[in-house]
């Protein structure tokens, strides 16, 4: 579970972190938040339910165009690489035994890594809030990539978070030779729209992809 010490932020390849199976999961755990209304016109508005975050998978080629997107509209990539599974909706519709702190996640997406096809380059993993409540304002709650041998390579705390922010680039998968890197991002998007997003997250890859040898020499 999340530590409140922070962390320095991670930057490396999978086999590295100790992550030792060709599955992964991007998973989220929180306890059910129910938003309090304010006012009698409050009363009346859908963002004042409870909390409800979304995880979404944004795959993307060597020239960090969107390539495809998963998320709870659209539960599988065209490869069935990548696979969500199931919405929650409110971190408290998948039973006592998936609240935070439980074995089981209560909302995942698994990516089967030898799965994806070979024009994926780079994989984007996001988080948004879908009423757009700040991710802060949740009682306890994270989100972690794993292994399913159950070997973590991060944790997110969300009550970390800066407090307005309800959308982030969690972290990003690069495709190696051998491998997949995977850097913790921890980046707050302007736009929850996941197809606003996914053009500030195809600049930001591009920002960081690698100047070709003989460029601007």
């Amino acid at each position: 579970m999340p530590t409140p010490a922070a962390k320095p932020l991670l930057s490396d390849s999978l086999n590295a972190l100790g992550l030792t199976s060709d599955t992964l999961l991007f998973a989220l755990n929180y306890d059910f938040t129910p938003v309090k209304p304010k006012g009698m016109l409050a009363r009346l508005k859908e963002n004042q339910g409870a909390i409800d975050i979304d995880l979404a998978c944004m795959l993307y080629d060597e020239q960090c165009t969107i390539q495809d997107l998963v998320w709870f509209k659209q539960l599988r990539d065209e490869a069935e690489s990548v696979r969500h599974q199931g919405d929650s909706l409110d971190g408290h519709d998948r039973g006592e035994q998936a609240m935070y702190r439980a074995p089981l996640d209560q909302e995942q997406i698994r990516l089967y890594l030898h799965k994806i096809p070979t024009h994926i380059s780079h994989i984007a993993l996001i988080a948004s809030s879908y009423f757009g409540q700040p991710f802060s304002g949740v009682d306890n709650g994270e989100m972690h990539l794993s292994d399913d041998e159950g070997n973590r390579a991060f944790e997110v705390n969300l009550k970390q978070l800066p407090r307005s922010c309800n959308a982030i680039w969690v972290a990003s998968l690069r495709r190696v030779v051998d491998d997949w890197h995977v850097t913790l991002q921890n980046l707050p998007l302007t736009d929850k729209d996941l197809s606003k997003a996914a053009q500030q997250v195809a600049h930001e890859l591009a920002r960081a992809l690698p100047i070709p040898q003989g460029v601007g020499s």
